[in-house]
């Protein structure tokens, strides 16, 4: 167990922090996430300019764009979620409390929202969402092709879905959409690569958005693995042509999660 002083929405785009259709996220207040594997909380935003990395017996100061966490990794077996949860909560409150910024307050006991369970993908409606498919070029015949899903969607302010692809090249793609406003301050503190959207409808990079919705701000995420990205490289001249799309895709069916306006993501 560490703090960390982490970049943007650190959960959905590192191949660090995988499978965010898999975790089970803290309902309630506080920023955080628990898997078998491992588990993270956000600490409050008046932390960030704090709490920097523990690397052994180093402490490395927080830099200016950072977001600061309590982060576990498990190296042998596997954790059960809610303790823990319960450990990283407990964490949480003492490194806040330490460097002096434990409002708003973290909770002691969080409450956790379970995934929903593997299942087949229906093509025509990819990790539930009506009206989203993977564009054809996306779709790689015996290499990358819809096979099952995960999703976790029990909280308010986070739905994320890991979609696992039939193939030779254990092709996956996650995406997430998350109200949570730690989530969204971290993408708004460095936009760096992100382009305006028309109609100030919001910014948009690549595998990435935050659209201004019917309350307030949603960040939307696609994270692909490496042997999918590859894959897709391998076949196609424009790879940031077909991941655009898909992304597009995803959002324009995504947005009605959060009453969002429709947007054209994809760049000609």
């Amino acid at each position: 167990m560490t703090t960390a002083n982490e970049d943007g929405p650190f959960p959905y785009t590192t191949h660090v922090w995988k499978n965010p259709g898999a975790r089970s996220y803290f309902k309630g207040e506080t920023t955080g996430a628990v898997a078998p594997t491992g588990g993270y909380v956000v600490l409050p935003k008046s932390c960030w300019d704090k709490v920097g990395n523990i690397r052994g017996t180093r402490v490395i100061p927080p830099d200016d764009d950072g977001v600061s966490a309590v982060e576990a990794t498990v190296t042998k077996g596997q954790a059960d979620p809610e303790g823990l949860a319960l450990l990283l909560a407990h964490a949480a409150q003492r490194v806040a409390a330490d460097a002096g910024c434990a409002t708003p307050p973290l909770e002691k006991s969080p409450e956790l929202a379970a995934p929903d369970g593997m299942r087949t993908t229906d093509v025509g409606k990819v990790c539930g969402l009506p009206g989203f498919s993977l564009p054809d070029d996306a779709v790689l015949t015996g290499v990358a092709e819809p096979g099952q899903e995960q999703i976790s969607k029990g909280t308010k302010d986070v739905w994320a879905c890991d979609l696992t692809l039939a193939g030779s090249v254990g092709a996956a793609v996650s995406f997430t959409a998350t109200s949570d406003q730690n989530m969204v301050d971290a993408v708004l503190q460095d936009t760096h690569g992100f382009r305006k959207l028309p109609n100030s409808h919001g910014i948009a990079a690549v595998d990435q958005a935050v659209l201004h919705c019917a309350e307030g701000d949603v960040y939307f995420a696609a994270h692909w693995n490496r042997e999918y990205a590859s894959a897709l490289s391998d076949n196609h001249d424009r790879v940031s042509k077909v991941r655009g799309n898909t992304f597009d895709n995803f959002v324009a069916s995504a947005a009605d999660l959060y009453s969002c306006p429709d947007v054209t993501l994809a760049e000609s």
